[in-house]
């Protein structure tokens, strides 16, 4: 990675930085995988509710509804590595305290909404600030590579590691698998220690302690995002397929594990949700080829027709096989998205914008789940499981012709190629 170092790449560029990086969010991810496949499962255990049960899903999300802007623009004025490590460890405190209270058998629903919560809370300020890092530790010329690397560890480790080992930890007992989540942030805190330089986003300009201007941070990222239409339109179409995503996610457990139709343990469920990371993995890991190959607008528009297809699939059948095709094959658009996406983003968006667009565009891809969550318990209470997968996927499917419409544009073709003239750009 040195050798592709350029003048103009940051000074914190370096194969160290960017390994340390690289593992820490691998550990970060693995302890993400089993805790949320674990917090349903305590959920679970205490009522047999699906709104409720959905509750736990709410919880953990809705932080990324109510922080995703302040996390960004705060992402733009403190030394980025150093906020990540905080949210480390405020996160093995929480389940410290989590593991407590399930061992001494005191912990009521609502206790576990509040864990999960701060969960949540500590998730949004350390992925919206880790993405701004990844500009910071790579060169411009290998961004669709880094991204592939970062994407598909990511996913292998909170899909495809992470639930399978949650399901079996969980069987030994939900504490020793949130206890194991606890451990892995921990981890992570420990490979971030290993970085050097400081991190803070470059070109900017306001005192780190202004209150004023942290709403004003704010006010400027959604000004950015709005007068970039390409940009602004694919958050959009991505907020709505996660919203889907959340929303699959929060009831699936009750359809799956025994009494539901699919009629699965706690560990062939973990292995179920592992699909996910099976598909996210190749279609990560496949995303810098399939670019060259089929080219970034294809790419897109497969990815999002996927998800169409990963939310039909249970309203159709219950048939575990079949799921589990059609969650592999959601798992690798959602890889494939990722990174196809978030290159283009880095390559375009400047470095002193980047912690405020993550803020945004976490706000839109990530703030629609709890809301998707909320949609799926009520709609599993008061209709049925299937009627959640029937309108998630007909979501799906309106955002695939946008995607498709937009991705076909001759204005998306110049921001591809870098030779449109920003009107979003900072003055």
């Amino acid at each position: 990675m040195h050798n592709d170092t350029r003048p103009g790449d940051p000074t914190t560029v370096s194969a160290r930085n960017f390994r340390a990086l690289w593992a820490g969010a691998a550990v970060t991810n693995l302890a993400d995988g089993v805790v949320k496949l674990t917090l349903p499962l305590v959920a679970v255990s205490m009522t047999d509710s699906p709104a409720l049960v959905a509750g736990a899903t709410l919880a953990n999300t809705l932080p990324w509804l109510l922080f995703s802007l302040p996390a960004g623009a705060l992402a733009d004025r403190v030394d980025r590595r150093r906020l990540i490590m905080m949210m480390a460890a405020a996160r093995a405190l929480v389940l410290a305290v989590l593991v407590g209270v399930i061992l001494a058998s005191t912990l009521p629903l609502v206790g576990l909404y509040v864990g999960a919560l701060l969960l949540g809370t500590a998730e949004v300020f350390a992925d919206t600030t880790r993405m701004s890092v990844v500009p910071m530790v790579i060169p411009r010329n290998r961004m669709e590579s880094a991204f592939a690397k970062l994407t598909a560890t990511e996913t292998a480790a909170n899909e495809f590691i992470g639930p399978p080992l949650g399901g079996l930890l969980a069987a030994a007992g939900l504490a020793v698998a949130l206890g194991a989540g606890g451990i892995g942030y921990a981890g992570a805190l420990l490979a971030l220690a290993v970085m050097t330089g400081h991190y803070r986003g470059t070109g900017y300009l306001r005192p780190a302690t202004n209150a004023w201007g942290l709403r004003a941070d704010i006010r400027e990222g959604i000004r950015y995002v709005w007068q970039a239409r390409i940009l602004r339109t694919l958050l959009l179409v991505a907020g709505a397929a996660s919203g889907c995503w959340a929303a699959w996610m929060a009831v699936v457990v009750v359809y799956a594990i025994t009494p539901g139709p699919m009629n699965l343990n706690r560990a062939e469920y973990g292995l179920l949700i592992g699909a996910l990371g099976v598909g996210g993995v190749v279609g990560a890991s496949a995303a810098p080829a399939l670019t060259r190959w089929l080219g970034r607008p294809f790419l897109l528009a497969a990815s999002m027709a996927s998800f169409a297809v990963l939310l039909a699939a249970p309203a159709i059948t219950s048939s575990p096989r079949l799921i589990a095709v059609t969650t592999i094959l959601g798992g690798v658009g959602s890889g494939a998205w990722n990174v196809t996406y978030s290159a283009l983003r880095a390559l375009v968006v400047p470095d002193e914008m980047m912690g405020r667009y993550s803020g945004v565009s976490r706000l839109t891809s990530w703030g629609s789940m709890p809301l998707g969550a909320l949609v799926a318990g009520l709609t599993a209470e008061l209709i049925s499981v299937r009627a959640v997968f029937w309108g998630g996927a007909a979501v799906c499917a309106l955002a695939f012709g946008a995607t498709v419409r937009t991705v076909t544009s001759p204005e998306f073709r110049q921001v591809e190629a870098g030779t449109q003239e920003r009107p979003w750009s900072i003055s």
